[in-house]
């Protein structure tokens, strides 16, 4: 899965311009998460045409970056992702964003960022 990254000045507006963008360019938002500090928003997108949103956003302006997010299905149940975090640190795998996605038939799905995403692949 392709996480898009943008950085936005934190102002009244701001989601809904980039938003519009996507749009415009026949992009749907499957999920969006952020969070601001600093003066800044911080938005991280799933969308259904990574290639079409990046050059979207380049068009407006923007200055997105992305990257290949692992998603993972851990039990819905207390400890499932302590234990995943802790294997992947015991392999010196850094875990760099978790996003959740869903919980479904007693499973959650992640999308987690890691630093080393081959060796992730084989931890879980």
């Amino acid at each position: 899965m392709i996480q898009i990254d943008v950085d936005v000045p934190d102002r009244p507006g701001e989601l809904g311009k980039l938003a519009a963008v996507l749009a415009d360019a026949g992009v749907n938002i499957n999920r969006v998460s952020g969070e601001s500090g600093g003066g800044r928003a911080y938005l991280s997108l799933f969308v259904n045409e990574p290639t079409k949103a990046r050059t979207a956003l380049k068009a407006a302006g923007y200055e997105p970056t992305d990257r290949t997010i692992l998603v993972v299905r851990l039990d819905d149940r207390p400890g499932a992702l302590a234990d995943l975090a802790k294997r992947l640190g015991a392999a010196g795998v850094n875990i760099t964003s978790v996003i959740h996605l869903e919980t479904v038939g007693g499973h959650a799905q992640l999308a987690i960022g890691v630093d080393d995403l081959a060796k992730a692949r084989g931890l879980v």
